[in-house]
């Protein structure tokens, strides 16, 4: 029996809606349909997606939580971090980290997926460890992969390997941002993260971008995975996960069982359907094969920001030159892997690049941080020159030097004892008047309600209510007979 992650309102809408489409109150709405459908758990919420709650819509981003964990009460809802950081591209220290998960789960969150840019097991197990302390019902480690002369089978065996010796580990994850896995590939790394961590349940997170993921999907199956992600339609493909519709068709198609209602599923894609076009949003659409794509490898999530940002600025006629120039600067930075936040750093640092004529000319705070080694050890050599370059820069004995913003003793003193944990989050992480704007949006604060009810339910309950020993009934779609 497979079981299936939903990523529509996470994943699916940061892929294809830039995460800023989706209110708490269109989230409270699509909640009851998603917990019919019996989804293992639900892809809910990072940090980043709070954070866009509170500068979007100016909602507060825990009542979101609440909102839908009450709505919601039989599947778990998840939260991913990359690690020690939480709202901002700077690592944050520990005791933030672990008042920030301690938040989140006191709000409704029982499941937290940890995935670390660089794959520091070490880091993954530390936050997973908290995770389980602060209460969390399951904690994930995912894996993320990516090609490199650095990323072989040997590369995510031996970490596996790390995090399977773990007890506070329930679930190892393959999450593949960039959607550059293949089937072929799949078929040596599958079995070696399995044998690398034979007694944890394995869950594959792929993305369409390069169109292999279905067929990824169906491999993983036949060697053992036990768990997919994916969106329901409207917001699946492209550059998403690939639909859930589809993925159970497929299942079903090679005899493999799948634990998911799907007459919910079937309402809940129509709901979205209907959504996107009441907000005028795209609905997620199968894309031809590119092979650029394993070369510049940037994942779904970024995709769509980094074209919108472009052509906000005027900029998109330099798209194609800024793709050819990615993989250059990747490979001078180590080979980091490209999921948030190192495929925006290496994505600023190529557009820097093309934009200005002089490579280098400008370089990123983000990325003089990173040669640094403030985001951790590179997984391979950086390029001498360019290392040179940048620790050259006016910035880069600054930061060597600089004291971490994100003190936590300090922000208590500066907002006081009397603020709670959550909005002293929101202070110390986010701008100041974004914080005030949404504080002063309590006059549209939603009351969670009761879960919605299939009208089967009511019908039954209402029969039960009578003294009739037996009944039968027919109606388009339905056909009950209760004794």
């Amino acid at each position: 029996m497979i079981g299936l992650v939903d990523t529509t309102v996470r994943d699916g809408h940061q892929s294809l809606w830039s995460a800023d489409a989706l209110t708490t109150a269109m989230l409270a709405a699509a909640a009851p349909l998603i917990d019919r459908a019996g989804f293992r758990a639900v892809d809910f919420t990072s940090s980043t997606h709070m954070a866009m709650a509170v500068r979007t819509h100016a909602e507060d981003p825990w009542e979101r939580i609440r909102v839908v964990r009450d709505l919601m009460p039989e599947t778990p809802l998840g939260f991913i971090t990359p690690g020690m950081r939480f709202m901002a591209w700077e690592r944050a220290p520990i005791d933030v980290m672990r008042l920030a998960l301690r938040c989140v789960i006191r709000n409704g969150i029982r499941r937290v997926w940890v995935a670390e840019s660089m794959n520091d097991v070490a880091t993954d197990l530390q936050i997973a460890r908290i995770a389980k302390e602060e209460g969390a019902d399951e904690a994930l480690v995912g894996l993320v992969y990516s090609i490199s002369p650095v990323h072989t089978d040997d590369y995510y065996a031996a970490r596996a390997c790390e995090i399977a010796a773990s007890a506070d580990v329930d679930v190892l994850n393959l999450k593949d941002p960039g959607g550059l896995l293949t089937p072929e590939r799949a078929r040596t790394l599958v079995p070696a993260l399995r044998a690398a961590a034979p007694a944890l349940p394995l869950e594959v997170h792929s993305h369409c971008t390069a169109t292999m993921a279905p067929l990824v999907y169906l491999e993983s199956v036949r060697l053992g995975a036990s768990c997919l992600c994916t969106a329901v339609r409207p917001l699946a493909n492209g550059t998403s996960q690939p639909s859930a519709e589809q993925t159970v068709a497929n299942l079903h198609a090679e005899g493999i069982a799948v634990d998911v209602d799907e007459e919910a599923l079937a309402e809940l894609s129509a709901h979205f359907a209907s959504l996107a076009a009441q907000i005028g949003r795209p609905v997620g659409a199968p894309v031809e094969y590119d092979v650029s794509i394993y070369r510049h490898q940037l994942p779904g999530g970024m995709t769509s920001t980094l074209r919108r940002q472009l052509r906000e600025v005027g900029l998109e006629g330099h798209w194609d030159e800024v793709l050819a120039e990615l993989p250059r600067v990747r490979e001078e930075l180590g080979w980091p892997i490209m999921v948030t936040p190192l495929s925006q750093f290496v994505g600023v640092q190529a557009f820097l690049n093309v934009t200005t004529g002089e490579r280098y000319s400008q370089i990123p705070d983000e990325v003089v941080k990173y040669v640094l080694g403030q985001y951790g050890s590179p997984p391979g050599e950086l390029d001498p020159d360019v290392a040179a370059t940048v620790l050259a820069s006016p910035k880069a004995e600054q930061f060597r030097s600089e004291e971490h913003r994100f003190d936590l003793a300090d922000a208590r003193a500066r907002y006081g004892e009397e603020i709670d944990d959550e909005l002293l989050l929101l202070r110390m992480m986010l701008p100041a008047a974004q914080v005030d704007a949404m504080l002063a949006n309590t006059g549209t604060r939603l009351v969670a309600r009761p879960p919605a009810r299939h009208p089967v339910l009511s019908l039954v309950e209402g029969l039960t209510a009578r003294p009739l020993r037996e009944i039968e009934l027919e109606a388009p779609g339905v056909r009950l007979r209760a004794r």
